[in-house]
């Protein structure tokens, strides 16, 4: 009897783990491929300061009709977007901003799931000068995973010309332009990190700009111009500045400076209504958020005294804008 208890115990765990996991795993990929709209789900909206569980770091998957790209992948992005059931097998390129460890860590693992979900070609990695540094040690960290995955599961299942990632380095200026979408480069400021670059997206005559890590800059309202959807990355000053002063008073300078720096190469949430409100942008969002507030509380306090069209994102919203209006709608996928 001992036994049969404990046999059907082991029985509804089993049936507990695996049919929310088989529930996920079958469920069919999300349709998000309409010629006539352009998205952007968020898969990661936390930036190293501030460790909260639900936020991963820094990464948006932008889809315009047929085409998916990410901008940034960094830790926990690669989960957030198998929980999105985004199709991944459709992914077509990864746009990287600069070479932080939050906005790249999580590259193999994006890649690995675009390749078991049968991508037909290598992910391609596009970014500024040392891309080619970043996707090689990848490339090699990787190389015994890669095989031995093929050796088990075979050629056909996982092709190993595929499992590699290629790169290409860019430049500023448009760097692709396919079926009625165009994405734009531009250089921002993120010192000591140069160059470092914001991507903008139109299609169908709609626009997104996403700005990666950096300060105010001409450049980068000359890009936003007009633009239907900003998102940005964002700081209070006022909560970092308490969570130096705190670490300071304890005693932990090591930190505290580490605090003091952040404030050098991240805008502000004031700074970001002047500009957004001068390149007359549709929709501010903030993303890539210093700190990522852990409560309602703190996140009251992140947005004290901002406008309340301003949106902070969170982990899973998808945000669309159709073809043929002028409206920016959002929507949670988790």
């Amino acid at each position: 009897m001992k036994r049969l208890r404990s046999a059907l115990a082991s029985l509804a765990i089993v049936a507990t783990v695996a049919a929310p996991l088989s529930a996920q795993l079958g469920a069919p990929p999300l349709e998000v491929f309409e010629p006539d709209a352009l998205r952007v789900f968020v898969c990661g909206s936390a930036s190293p300061l501030g460790n909260v569980p639900d936020r991963a770091q820094a990464c948006l998957a932008v889809i315009a009709g047929p085409q998916m790209f990410l901008v940034d992948i960094g830790a926990g992005g690669a989960r957030n977007l198998g929980r999105s059931r985004l199709p991944m097998n459709r992914l077509s390129a990864v746009l990287i901003t600069h070479y932080h460890s939050d906005h790249i860590a999580d590259l193999p693992g994006v890649n690995l799931n675009s390749w078991v979900a049968g991508r037909s070609g290598p992910l391609e990695v596009i970014g500024p000068e040392g891309v080619d540094r970043v996707v090689a040690g990848f490339n090699e960290a990787y190389a015994l995973d890669r095989s031995y995955r093929t050796a088990h599961h075979g050629e056909e299942l996982l092709p190993a010309a595929v499992g590699p990632m290629t790169a290409r380095t860019i430049n500023e200026g448009v760097i692709h332009e396919e079926g009625g979408l165009k994405i734009t480069a531009f250089e921002v400021e993120h010192p000591p990190i140069k160059p470092a670059y914001g991507y903008r997206f139109d299609y169908l005559g709609r626009s997104v700009v996403i700005s990666g890590d950096t300060i105010p800059t001409a450049s980068l309202e000359k890009a936003s111009n007009g633009v239907d959807l900003l998102l940005h990355d964002a700081m209070s000053l006022r909560v970092t500045r308490q969570i130096g002063r705190m670490l300071g008073a304890a005693g932990n300078r090591r930190l505290s400076q580490i605090v003091e720096d952040v404030q050098d190469y991240h805008a502000t949430t004031t700074d970001l209504v002047e500009l957004a409100d001068r390149a007359e942008v549709g929709t501010l969002a903030f993303y890539h958020l210093v700190p990522a507030p852990p409560t309602e509380g703190m996140l009251q306090q992140f947005m004290d005294g901002m406008p309340e069209d301003v949106i902070v994102v969170r982990d899973g919203l998808l945000f669309e804008l159709a073809g043929d209006a002028d409206t920016t709608t959002q929507r949670t996928l988790f």
